[in-house]
């Protein structure tokens, strides 16, 4: 039987869907959320004007769920302003952010939630995220960042053997399943809502590390999504839009967060990997790839000075803390060999994932 929340007891978990047309999943979704084994919790959807049906079905399923709130937005602002959104809507110690097509394991959170109770330097981290089609494949074990400013994936598809069953610092995951302090979320001033969704995961643990805190893999909360696999295929324009806000965000996120020399050297290597890119684009006459990475650089240089702007809000906020970086950076880098690199860009060339 799950946990009521009385008036006099501390809510531990705040739990936050961003929603936009998912019908096929949300029912599976909150079904293993509801009925999962943990302290008080409450469910905070927040439903990006929906054209589909899922917003009947949450009511219709779920209506009489006291814990669960369902927030009705009249447009789609995107996943960040939605999570934001839910945030300021909930009372959790910790935040928890879920994808829509994800499924719970019955203990996932028990032993997450004590696990930061115990490590009060952790301030957030990645749940272990599994492929909804085939149950023991890794969506994701968190990722280190390489010295030239790109994600490396620690897990790769690999088989779920425990072998990533430990609290290794990592400095991104996927937000179809992160748990953040509250009090860490606030202070390092939320998700950007500029990214609007793709980097948006790194650049809030970014701020989370240079704030002082660590980012871990949280390997006890086991959690099975449906995005990239057989059940729920990537469409073709969405992958034309990640190649926009990939090619985008990366770089807002560097441009924000990167200090001194470790700035200039991932801003120039990633900026001429996407040169690569288009390039490469145009040799396959992939023009709504070429059309992309062409938006992408013209956002950022029409919007420099709000880019600048983010960043100097941030060193405001953090103080000196912001120039910190060489006190953490080591445990979150990654050095990969020529081989990752040329695989990663083989795979945004052909629109696979890597």
């Amino acid at each position: 039987m799950r946990k009521q929340v009385g008036r006099n007891s501390q809510l531990f978990v705040s739990i936050i869907i961003a929603n936009y047309n998912s019908e096929r999943y949300i029912v599976a979704c909150l079904k293993s959320v509801l009925k999962a084994d943990y302290l008080s919790f409450e469910v905070i959807i927040v439903d990006s004007a929906s054209n589909d049906k899922s917003r009947e079905l949450i009511k219709k399923k779920f209506g009489k769920e006291k814990q669960l709130k369902l927030v009705e937005l009249e447009e789609n602002k995107g996943p960040t302003y939605s999570r934001n959104l839910g945030v300021k809507k909930s009372k959790g110690k910790y935040l928890v952010f879920l994808d829509n097509d994800t499924i719970v394991a019955k203990d996932w959170l028990k032993k997450t939630v004590k696990f930061m109770e115990e490590n009060k330097d952790v301030g957030g981290g990645q749940l272990k995220l599994l492929r909804m089609d085939r149950k023991k494949i890794f969506d994701s074990a968190g990722d280190k960042i390489s010295p030239f400013g790109f994600l490396a994936e620690r897990a790769q598809e690999a088989e779920d053997k425990g072998q990533f069953d430990k609290a290794d610092e990592i400095i991104s995951g996927k937000g179809a399943g992160i748990l953040v302090r509250r009090k860490v979320f606030e202070q390092v001033g939320g998700l950007d809502e500029d990214l609007f969704m793709y980097w948006e995961e790194p650049d809030l643990l970014w701020r989370i590390w240079k704030s002082g805190y660590q980012v871990v893999f949280l390997w006890m909360g086991k959690v099975w999504h449906a995005y990239g696999t057989k059940i729920k295929p990537v469409a073709e324009d969405w992958q034309i839009k990640i190649v926009y806000l990939g090619c985008r965000n990366q770089l807002m996120t560097i441009i924000k967060n990167g200090v001194g020399w470790r700035l200039v050297k991932m801003v120039i290597v990633v900026s001429l990997a996407w040169l690569g890119l288009l390039a490469m684009f145009l040799i396959k006459f992939d023009f709504k790839r070429v059309k992309a990475v062409m938006q992408a650089w013209g956002w950022l240089i029409g919007n420099w000075k709000l880019v600048l702007k983010k960043r100097r809000e941030l060193q405001k906020r953090l103080g000196k803390k912001y120039f910190k970086d060489d006190q953490w950076w080591e445990k979150i880098v990654d050095k990969r060999g020529w081989q990752w690199y040329w695989g990663k860009g083989i795979s945004y060339i052909l629109g696979k994932p890597y």
